[in-house]
C-alpha cells in the first residue's frame, strides 16, 4: 500500500507496523528519519534492542546477506528490524532482482524490512525497473514517498523544531535560514541545531543567523545577481573574490548565476503576460523555493525583456568558454560579470 507522510506517522503512533517499507524520495531527511522510527517501533526499548536491528548498506552487501538477516529469528523478542540504505534495484542483475522479490513477497511475520534511499535517485515514472519494484513492495507493505516541502511547510518545520528545542524562530527568520542554506532538510535541521544551542532558550535572531549560519552557494550567486542587475561592479566583484578564495568551481558557479537569471527572465515574461511569478512553481522545479519566485518578481521589474535574453546569451557564451577552452576561468566570470553589469547599466537608462 503506498502511503503519504501522514499516514505513516498516524501508523506508527498507533503502533500498526507492517513488514515491509520501501521510504524514497527527495527528502532524504525524512527517509533517513522514518527509518530511524520503524526501527524504533520494531525492537523498541528492549535491552537486547541492539541485538535485534541490522543495518546494511545497500551498495555493499548482497541480496544473500539481507535475505539470511531476514530469515533469521530475533534474539529473545518478538520482533526484529533490517534497515537497508540505498539499494539501488534498477541497477542490480537480473538474478538479484529476481532473488529480492522473491524474498520480499514472503517475509517472516518476526521480521520487519526497511529499505531507504540517501543518495540513490527513484523515477517510477521513467524507470520501469522501480515501477515494478514499488509495486511489488505495495502488494505486501508500504511504500513512501517524501516530495520536496513547500516553502511554508519548511518554515513551519523550523519554527515548530526551534519550539521543541526550547527556543523561539519566527517565521521571518525561517526563511531567512532558507534563503541562505537552501531547502535542504538535513542542512536546516544541522543549522538549527547549532542556532538554537546559540541562542539559548531565547530567539534566534536575525543576527545569530547572519553571523554564523552556513550561506549556500546558491545564495551567494543569488547575492551577485542582484550586485549585477543594480549595476555594481564594486559589489559583485567582492562577491565573486569571496567565491573564489571558498574554491568554489567556476563551472559550479556559473551554471548557479544561469539558473537566478533564468529566474528573473521567467518572472519577467509571467509578469508581461499578466502573471503572478509564484505560479511558475506549477511548471517549474521550485517546491521549497517559492522564495526564488518572488525576489525575481521583484528584482526584474527595472530591466527590460530584451536585456534579460540578452544576459542569458552572455551567460550561454561564457558556458561554452569555460567547458570548451582554456581560458583561464576567474578572467572568464570576470569578464562576463562585466558584460552583464553594462547590459544592467544600460538597460535601467531606457
Amino acid at each position: 500500500m503506498s502511503l503519504n507522510e501522514r499516514d505513516l506517522k498516524k501508523r506508527l503512533k498507533s503502533g500498526e507496523l507492517a513488514n515491509l517499507y520501501f521510504l524514497y524520495g527527495e527528502e532524504s531527511y525524512l527517509a533517513s528519519h522514518y527509518a530511524e522510527q520503524i526501527a524504533l517501533k520494531a525492537v523498541g526499548d528492549h535491552p537486547l534492542a541492539a541485538f535485534n536491528c541490522q543495518k546494511f548498506d545497500g551498495q555493499t552487501c548482497t541480496v544473500g546477506e539481507i535475505e539470511e538477516a531476514v530469515e533469521a529469528l530475533p534474539v529473545m523478542a518478538d520482533r526484529k528490524c533490517i534497515v537497508v540504505r540505498d539499494f539501488d534495484f534498477a541497477a542490480a542483475g537480473v538474478s538479484a532482482q529476481e532473488q529480492l522479490l522473491s524474498m520480499i513477497s514472503d517475509i517472516p511475520k518476526s521480521s520487519v524490512l526497511v529499505f531507504w534511499t540517501y543518495s540513490v535517485s527513484v523515477d517510477k515514472k521513467k524507470n520501469a525497473k522501480w515501477r515494478s519494484f514499488v509495486s511489488s513492495v505495495d502488494k505486501v507493505g508500504s511504500s513512501v514517498e517524501f516530495r520536496r516541502k513547500t516553502e511554508s511547510e519548511i518554515v513551519r518545520l523550523l519554527s515548530g523544531g526551534a519550539e521543541k528545542r526550547g527556543c523561539k524562530l519566527s517565521p521571518d527568520n525561517a526563511r531567512l535560514m532558507l534563503r541562505r542554506c537552501g531547502n535542504d532538510l538535513n542542512l536546516l535541521l544541522s543549522e538549527l541545531d547549532k542556532l538554537c544551542a546559540l541562542a539559548d532558550g531565547g530567539e534566534v535572531s536575525q543576527e545569530y543567523i547572519e553571523a554564523i549560519g552556513i550561506q549556500n552557494l546558491e545564495a551567494s550567486v543569488f547575492d551577485l545577481s542582484k550586485a549585477l542587475i543594480q549595476g555594481s561592479y564594486v559589489r559583485a566583484y567582492d562577491i565573486l573574490s569571496g567565491l573564489f578564495s571558498q574554491r568554489e568551481e567556476p563551472i559550479a558557479i556559473l551554471a548557479v548565476l544561469s539558473n537566478a537569471y533564468a529566474d528573473l527572465y521567467r518572472a519577467k515574461v509571467a509578469a508581461s503576460a499578466g502573471v503572478r511569478a509564484e505560479t511558475l512553481a506549477d511548471d517549474f522545479p521550485y517546491r521549497g523555493r517559492e522564495f526564488r519566485l518572488r525576489n525575481a518578481a521583484r528584482d526584474c521589474e527595472r530591466i527590460p525583456l530584451p536585456v534579460l535574453r540578452k544576459s542569458l546569451e552572455v551567460l550561454a557564451d561564457a558556458d561554452r568558454t569555460l567547458k570548451s577552452s582554456r581560458a583561464d576561468k576567474r578572467t572568464v566570470l570576470e569578464q562576463t560579470a562585466a558584460k552583464l553589469i553594462i547590459l544592467s547599466r544600460k538597460g535601467s537608462s531606457t
